[in-house]
């Protein structure tokens, strides 16, 4: 309820902030005050000219206009840096410089303008609390931990190595070897606890902030980029845990709270330390075992393709409210809680794309820039009068930066990375951002750190964070994002191992044949396949793509799922029919065509695929004597998975045969499927043969290996590497002959390219498939004339000249090319 006060009138204008009259002698007010004005000119004036306010006076106008100048001014500077390579918090810091007191000097109005007195500082400080909050929830909804727990020792050892190693390091360095920095003539001038924080900041590797500007870079689904989130999370989580048990021990020696007392019966009241700490650890279990679930369970109840109920999104913002409120009574960071909580939302469509597109613009365009500039209003420059200081935080700074960066390239380095990726992770590692600054600021507040120390670490977090992207963007090449550092590939899988293939719909007349050839590749119990089906379509009318896990969300039979309803019910038949060997995961992807080969490739690399099959791009009628259809799009969207696929890949032509279209149907006409694989030499020919050797354990398939040879090849001594291992593998498939496996061996003389021809002509109808390498490059004098004939690269010379029309063959050909590899 409103009530009336007065009081007496004076001279001070800040007595009619909010709604006033006055009465003769008296003011009177109205409480509670009025954070809103009446508008740009209210009416009726006041009598008294001290009681009309301007309208920027009251509270909300106020920080609407200071909101407003913050994202003008931080847009103008990003519009200019962007072109330089640089990130959006380079913007926001110099925005923050801007309205600090280096530029807006003491006294004047435009300095109380954007000054925390009164009012502003409670207010600034509750907004700025909900930007950085806001931002770790959003930060932690966009990270998938699924893919970090495949990353393995690599990620651990850097991670470790880039942390704590360098904290360890540094400390020696700085109480060691540079114990006297910090101290004028026997004086100290930092203090212990100033230096501590200095370094261990500069060593900390902040999740969120690597994981941002991974994203800004569009480097988070790169090789490189993985490595860099999971080596943050190791040395995050590691840090947490250590300064989670710092705190606690702090609390234990400040409240002097035994942890004896909870065995000898002594009471422990809520706001004891061991009360706190069994708060966290409930939290935690609350996050994985309870929250988690039953974000699936909205997941299970929206249907495919729709959007997620707003009741659901508005829930969960106040639980992450909630969290902050809990992780600061458990006296740890605000950010921790909503950080937690964010991690546990599944990211991705519908639920983790729904929280993202709903706050994230109005987070990362307008609350976490004003986070910054209320944030620096502190800093001044003129405060750096002297130059010891300056060169005592600058070694510290320096040293910490180097010692950091070394200790991420050498594991880098050592793990068989390459020097320019192990630099590019060094860097990426040593980025600093929005956490270390929001840190320093704290520390600031609280009175551990001097002004003069919290003006320099700006400049230099503002200089870190304007220098490493642009730098990033030249050392790292970005078409080279989805190649990988580990052998993903059917050559070099363990025996009897699951073979994870990538199937492409384009059309719903590539179902039945990738269906035919997925069985072809002989799964069993031993030997289980697992099948990712993604079904590729152009975005047509909306403004976003549209990724859908058909396995998170339930289908209602009016919902057509994006008419991928003959896809998912044809590959579901495909897994009851071989129930127990085969696996099926579903997916539909709506994209722009120059955006679809990074949704094949990103679902390859996320679920380490060790082939991608992609139908052809044209299609033949059911004789196969003629062609139906031709798709310049598809054509180039192969051309792109092929040059930028994470694993092998491999490009299957179709063509009907009358005789015998599928497996399937040999067995009742007493016939067998004729398998043909063209061995000519190189590591595609011997990925494809080794496919090859699989098909041959189902006995309704009939393999032939014909293998090419030279004259020159014949009589010579083996002296080539690369032809060594093409014996090698050619050896085992002769010794399966001899021990009576459906694998038919045949070496053929040829000696140049017309015999090549001639070949492929004699047995072009012979056979129902044709497997064969792509080797694109590869001078071999049995294709050498052949390459300026070729009217499709993406097949090689080979699977070109059986494609053609030429020919007049009906049998349809597979061509493999190995996963190429970045060492």
């Amino acid at each position: 309820m409103k009530r009336l006060f007065t009081m007496e009138f004076g001279d001070d204008k800040s007595l009619y902030l909010r709604d006033t009259w006055r009465e003769g002698n008296s003011i009177c007010g109205v409480v509670p005050l009025n954070p809103s004005s009446s508008g740009l000119w209210p009416s009726p004036k006041l009598a008294e000219p001290n009681a009309n306010i301007e309208f920027w006076n009251y509270m909300f106008p106020h920080v609407e206009i200071i909101f407003l100048i913050v994202t003008i001014l931080w847009q103008f500077f990003h519009f200019g840096l962007k072109r330089l390579g640089m990130i959006r918090f380079t913007s926001h810091m110099l925005t923050g410089i801007l309205l600090s007191k280096s530029f807006l000097k003491e006294n004047t109005p435009a300095r109380h303008f954007f000054s925390t007195e009164d009012y502003k500082e409670t207010v600034f400080g509750l907004f700025g609390a909900c930007s950085y909050m806001m931002f770790w929830f959003l930060m932690g909804v966009k990270m998938d931990l699924g893919l970090v727990r495949n990353t393995g020792k690599k990620a651990i050892t850097i991670g470790l190595s880039s942390v704590l190693l360098s904290i360890t390091v540094c400390s020696f360095i700085f109480f060691i070897i540079l114990r006297d920095i910090g101290t004028k003539k026997g004086e100290p001038i930092l203090n212990f606890f100033e230096i501590i924080i200095i370094y261990s900041i500069q060593c900390l590797s902040s999740f969120p902030v690597i994981g941002n500007l991974l994203f800004e870079l569009r480097l988070q689904n790169s090789e490189l980029g993985r490595l860099a989130m999971s080596s943050a999370v190791i040395s995050d989580f590691s840090t947490s845990i250590l300064s989670a048990v710092l705190v606690f021990l702090k609390e234990l020696r400040d409240e002097k709270t035994r942890l004896g007392s909870v065995f000898i019966g002594d009471v422990v009241v809520g706001n004891r330390p061991l009360m706190r700490a069994g708060t966290v650890v409930f939290f935690i279990c609350f996050a994985i075992w309870i929250f988690r679930p039953l974000m699936f369970v909205i997941i299970s109840r929206t249907p495919s393709g729709r959007p997620v109920k707003k009741v659901y999104i508005y829930l969960i913002i106040v639980l992450v409210f909630g969290s902050a409120i809990l992780a600061d009574w458990c006296k740890q960071s605000i950010f921790m809680g909503p950080f937690i909580l964010g991690l546990a939302v599944p990211h991705g469509p519908p639920l983790g794309s729904a929280i993202i597109q709903k706050f994230e613009s109005a987070v990362f365009g307008t609350f976490l820039p004003f986070f910054v500039a209320t944030s620096a209003e502190e800093l001044d420059t003129s405060l750096i009068l002297s130059w010891f200081d300056f060169k005592t935080i600058f070694i510290i700074v320096f040293v910490s930066f180097v010692v950091k960066f070394a200790l991420t390239t050498l594991p880098a380095l050592l793990c068989g990375m390459p020097m320019n990726d192990s630099l590019a992770l060094a860097l990426i590692m040593s980025f600093k951002g929005i956490f270390e600054f929001g840190a320093y600021a704290f520390g600031y507040q609280r009175g551990s750190i001097r002004p003069v120390t919290f003006t320099i670490l700006s400049i230099y977090i503002l200089l870190n964070s304007a220098i490493i992207p642009p730098i990033l963007r030249r050392l790292y090449d970005p078409s080279r994002m989805y190649a990988g550092y580990e052998k993903r590939n059917m050559l070099h899988m363990k025996p009897n191992s699951e073979l994870r293939i990538l199937s492409c719909i384009y059309r719903t007349n590539d179902i039945h044949p990738m269906i035919n050839l997925l069985e072809a590749t002989c799964p069993s119990r031993e030997s289980p396949v697992a099948t990712y089906v993604l079904h590729l379509m152009e975005l047509v009318g909306q403004a976003n793509p549209v990724f859908i896990s058909h396995r998170l969300q339930t289908r209602k039979s009016e919902d057509t799922s994006y008419n991928s309803e003959s896809v998912i019910a044809s590959f579901d038949q495909f897994h009851k029919d071989f129930f127990g060997c085969v696996s099926v995961s579903t997916y539909t992807a709506l994209s722009v065509p120059k955006t679809m080969h990074g949704d094949i490739c990103m679902l390859a690399l996320n679920n380490t695929t060790s082939l991608i099959i992609l139908p052809f791009h044209q299609t033949w009628s059911a004789d196969g004597s003629a062609i139906v259809s031709d798709s310049s799009m598809i054509r180039k969207l192969n051309k792109s998975v092929v040059e930028l696929s994470p694993c092998s890949v491999g490009i299957f032509v179709y063509r009907s045969n009358s005789g015998r279209r599928t497996i399937r149907e040999t067995s009742p006409n007493f016939s067998s499927y004729q398998v043909c694989m063209l061995f000519l030499g190189g590591k595609d020919d011997r990925e494809a043969l080794t496919l090859a050797k699989r098909m041959a354990r189902d006995s309704r398939i009939n393999i032939t290996v014909v293998s090419l040879i030279s004259s020159n090849q014949k009589s010579k001594q083996v002296a080539d590497w690369d032809r060594m291992l093409d014996l090698e593998l050619l050896r085992d498939v002769k010794s399966n002959v001899l021990a009576g496996a459906d694998i038919f061996f045949s070496e053929e003389v040829v000696n140049d390219a017309s015999q090549t021809s001639e070949l492929l002509k004699s047995i072009a109808n012979e056979y129902d498939l044709f497997i064969v390498g792509r080797e694109k490059g590869r001078k071999s004098a049995f294709t050498e004339g052949l390459e300026e004939w070729s009217e499709f690269e993406e097949l090689g010379v080979i699977g070109d000249l059986l494609t053609s029309q030429d020919l007049k063959s009906q049998a349809s050909v597979l061509v493999i090319q190995q996963q190429q590899q970045m060492i």
